[in-house]
This record gives C-alpha cells, sequence and structure tokens, in this order.
C-alpha cells in the first residue's frame, strides 16, 4: 500500500532490515596490489535498486520455435542490479544498505528469497506487481535467452514519495550510492543524473550502472563513475566496433566530454578498461571457463563499490571488480561472485593494468 502524504511527512523510521550482520572483510589492501594502510571504517555502501525482478530460471535441451518446450525445474531468486550488487559484496566480506521498491504478490514472494541473504534492506511499498525476468538456458548448444519484462507502472503521488525517499536514503550515507538496473516506466528519464548530483552535493559519490536512455541522459549530470559494458556502449555510440577499440574509445571519449569522472566498459573475457582524466587502464582477467554471464556485470559492480569504500585507489578497486566477473561467470544461471574463488583469481592477476595510448 503506498504511504498516505501524512505518512511521508512524519520522520519513518529506518525500513524493516532483513539482517545487518557483517561478514569478515577482505585485507586492506588487494592480493598482488600495493599494499594500503586499512581506513578507520569502510565507507558507507547504498544501493538502489527502483525495478527489481523475481529471476526465474529454467533449462531446456533446445529451443524450438512453435513447440511446447519441457523445462527443467525452475530456481526463483531476488534480481535487480541494486539487489545483487548488495548481494555480491555481502559475498565478498562487505556491507550495503539496499534501497528496494517492491509490490504485490511477487513483491511478497522476493522478500520472502531476499531473507535468507541476511541483507540490511530497506523495502519501499509501490502499487502494482514487481516484475518477473526469466532465463532459459539451452543446454545443447550453451546458448541462453533473457526476456525482461517491465515493471510496474508508477505516477503522480507514488513517483514523488519513491524520489523523496531515495533522496532522504542518499542524505543519510556520507559514502557510495550504486544505481545499478533499468527504471520502471514512469520515472522521470532523468532520475539517475538528478540522483547522482544529489549524492554529491549531499558529500557521496555515485556509481551508475545503467544503460539506454538512462544512461545517456544520466550523462548530462557528470556523475563520478558510469559502469557499462561494450554492447551498451555500442548501442551509446551507434557503432559497432570490436569489443576492445570501441571500449578504449567509449571510455576516453566521455570522460574527455565531460560525461563522467570516470568510466569503465568491460569486455567480457577481454577484461575492462578505466578511463580517468589522467590515464586509460586495461585489467585482463584470467583464462576461465564461461558457464553463464548472468550475474558478471553485477558482480564487478559490488566488488568495485566495496574496494572504493576500503579505500583502494580506482585501479585496485576495478582489479578486484574484474576478478570478481571471473569468478561469477563460472556459476550456472544467475549465480553471483564467490569470495574464494574471486581471490584466487585475483592473485592470479598481474599487479599493475596495462597503460592504453590515449
Amino acid at each position: 500500500m503506498e504511504p498516505t502524504s501524512h505518512e511521508r511527512q512524519k520522520p519513518r523510521p529506518r525500513g524493516r532490515s532483513l539482517g545487518a550482520a557483517r561478514a569478515s572483510a577482505p585485507t586492506a589492501g588487494p592480493p598482488g596490489g600495493r599494499p594500503r594502510p586499512r581506513p578507520p571504517r569502510d565507507l558507507p555502501i547504498l544501493t538502489i535498486t527502483v525495478n527489481p525482478a523475481l529471476d526465474i530460471t529454467t533449462w531446456v535441451p533446445r529451443v524450438v520455435p512453435m513447440q511446447k518446450l519441457r523445462c527443467a525445474p525452475p530456481l526463483y531468486e531476488p534480481g535487480g542490479g541494486g539487489v545483487n550488487v548488495s548481494r555480491a559484496i555481502k559475498e565478498l566480506g562487505g556491507a550495503s544498505r539496499a534501497f528496494i521498491a517492491l509490490g504485490g504478490a511477487t513483491g511478497e514472494r522476493y522478500r520472502e528469497l531476499l531473507a535468507p541473504f541476511g541483507l540490511d534492506a530497506e523495502i519501499w511499498p509501490i502499487p502494482g506487481e514487481t516484475r518477473f525476468s526469466l532465463t532459459v538456458m539451452e543446454s545443447e548448444r550453451r546458448q541462453q535467452y533473457r526476456f525482461l519484462l517491465p515493471g510496474p507502472a508508477i505516477g503522480g503521488e507514488t513517483v514523488a514519495a519513491l524520489l523523496a525517499e531515495i533522496r532522504r536514503q542518499v542524505e543519510m550515507t556520507h559514502g557510495l550510492v550504486v544505481l545499478s538496473g533499468s527504471p520502471p516506466p514512469g520515472l522521470p528519464m532523468d532520475f539517475a543524473g538528478r540522483l547522482a548530483a544529489h549524492a554529491r552535493q549531499t558529500g557521496s559519490r555515485a556509481i551508475l550502472d545503467l544503460s539506454g536512455p538512462a544512461l545517456k541522459d544520466a550523462l548530462e549530470y557528470k556523475p563520478f563513475l558510469v559502469r557499462m559494458n561494450h554492447i551498451e556502449a555500442q548501442e551509446l555510440l551507434g557503432s559497432r566496433e570490436e569489443a576492445e577499440p570501441l571500449a578504449r574509445r567509449a571510455a576516453h571519449t566521455l570522460v574527455q566530454r565531460g560525461g563522467a569522472e570516470n568510466v569503465i566498459v568491460t569486455i567480457g573475457e577481454g577484461g575492462a578498461i578505466l578511463a580517468t582524466g589522467k590515464e586509460l587502464l586495461l585489467f585482463r582477467p584470467p583464462h576461465v571457463e564461461v558457464v553463464s554471464a548472468v550475474g558478471a556485470g553485477d558482480s564487478f559492480t559490488g566488488a568495485l563499490a566495496l574496494g572504493l569504500a576500503k579505500g583502494w585507489d580506482l585501479a585496485e578497486a576495478c582489479r578486484f571488480g574484474v576478478a570478481a566477473a571471473a569468478s561469477a561467470v563460472t556459476g550456472r544461471s544467475t549465480e553471483l561472485c564467490k569470495r574464494p574463488q574471486t581471490l584466487s583469481l585475483l592473485a592470479q592477476m598481474p599487479a599493475r593494468p596495462e597503460h592504453l595510448a590515449v
């Protein structure tokens, strides 16, 4: 049920926490990297998921048109970019606060599935039904098909109340704010950019993991960091270049044009390219057998945010992200990174990235 205007005016207690216990954290510096003194405490991390999805994964031998396809028993998981980022942070030994907008019976089922992960979650009720997403894994040809449904359309007072609460959450953070995933229908297109500006004004840094029109509009506000994959970079630039040359050009161009302070473009098995105002860096992952790419980007962003929260520099945090993404792709369906494997892969990576010509 949507809160009334009277209820929104009252000081609202922090939402129903689904667990806030801290796990043991990684070392003060990444394995193989430069040792760094541990800061007095990790910076707070807030993740924001305004359009979560109850993820359904199933398997078939082969996808064939015009036939009934008998599927394996489905796997249900609480998904959506920001939630997955918080789950990755938790798995890697860190902590975050997850703001999640949920609605309807699907939202209740989502809450049940989320509880065992022990996240510190702020649940914000919205009208309508939280969406589903469907991943079909084709076992014979090892292909993957992903079907993403739109979220519930929101508007009017619901949008105003949601945006006001997100601003309040950001103001309390004073650390890192991660916005990941698609917006629901009805949310202003410049929502992400305005959130990044508000974070900057209230003492936080915004990490945006977006695509499409939401990403394009956000670049008008010059957020601290933007992450995208090379396919999203192709869409943004309207180019069909090969992955690595495109990633170089996209990352460098967006920083030089003032679209973001820092840009990361991930290139699958090729790793990731980081552009700052001073340098262009390439991070190569160790070789792994790819089972499923679902969850790799969110694992990357979670590790990146955790590294920054621990006081690592951006290159060290990006290196950690590449290792986490490499861990994620070895799992089946929508599995995220695993901490022991991530640390093992991190130790196998070069201690320094490649410096690319600008």
